[in-house]
């Protein structure tokens, strides 16, 4: 091989390098400016209500600024307490979620309820406990304990 045809595929090599390295970062950088959608959770409301775990249910729509906001702490909120509690997003949106926007009478973004099927009860987490990840983490884990009060069969009389 000549001087000139190494140089010309050494180049290339390394270009196609860089080139994969850029993309392959690209793909596991977090996109900026994320909407709450492109948070994959992977599970739907009727799925995660099948397993014996309460579901935080995240009602949102794409353009409010602070449901974008908010998505970061969901995932630590996620990541916390995953083996004891569900976590499912409701684009209002979406036409497939009418019904259930109507019936939990959404009217602001994010609305945050906690949905517990083995006991048909659902409890409203309010905006102002959604501020930190600390502050929704303990209104979780407030129901998470009454929970698991109930299963024990302890009155909550004294």
């Amino acid at each position: 091989m000549n001087k000139k045809l190494r140089i010309s595929l050494i180049t290339v090599a390394i270009l196609l390098l860089i080139g994969i390295s850029v993309t392959s970062c690209m793909a596991i950088l977090p996109k900026a400016d994320m909407k709450p959608s492109d948070y994959d959770l992977g599970l739907t409301l009727e799925q995660a209500s099948k397993e014996n775990k309460p579901v935080l249910t995240v009602f949102y729509v794409d353009w409010c600024t602070y449901c974008k906001r908010f998505m970061p702490k969901l995932d630590k909120i996620r990541n916390i307490n995953k083996k004891d509690l569900n976590v499912v997003l409701l684009n209002v949106e979406d036409p497939e979620n009418e019904k259930i926007s109507k019936e939990y009478r959404i009217a602001g973004f994010p609305t945050v309820y906690i949905i517990d099927p083995k006991y048909d009860n659902r409890v409203h987490i309010d905006s102002g406990y959604l501020e930190t990840v600390d502050t929704l983490n303990k209104e979780i884990q407030r129901y998470l304990n009454f929970r698991k009060l109930a299963e024990q069969g302890v009155s909550c009389q004294k």
